[in-house]
């Protein structure tokens, strides 16, 4: 029966000690675990800073690729314009030319 009894107080021993260790362990963690916390707040709040900037670029870079389309379409219709316009002056020239010889050959005859 003795041995029942150191048994059991060494089994309770054992539990008290389990119980003091996990305390102090849990206690001495405690500051590195809270500064874990904050660690991982201060990366979550970066990362979403980091992401509202690049949503940020995002919009302005689609933006200026609006801009650049509009005004590449802009030049292009000016271009084309431009190519088109020598048409009607040659046209005009020579009709202006055209009269102008019609003229002179009623007169020269």
């Amino acid at each position: 029966m003795v041995i029942v009894y150191i048994s059991l107080a060494l089994f309770i021993g054992a539990l008290i000690y389990l119980a003091f260790f996990a305390f102090k362990t849990f206690k001495d963690s405690k500051p590195t675990i809270e500064n874990v916390n904050e660690t991982v707040t201060r990366i979550q709040a970066k990362t979403d800073q980091i992401k509202s900037e690049t949503d940020q670029l995002s919009l302005t870079q689609k933006e200026i690729t609006e801009d650049v389309q509009y005004k590449k379409e802009a030049v292009q219709y000016t271009v084309d314009a431009a190519k088109r316009t020598p048409e009607p002056f040659k046209n005009l020239w020579y009709t202006i030319k055209g009269d102008k010889l019609s003229i002179r050959k009623r007169s020269d005859g």
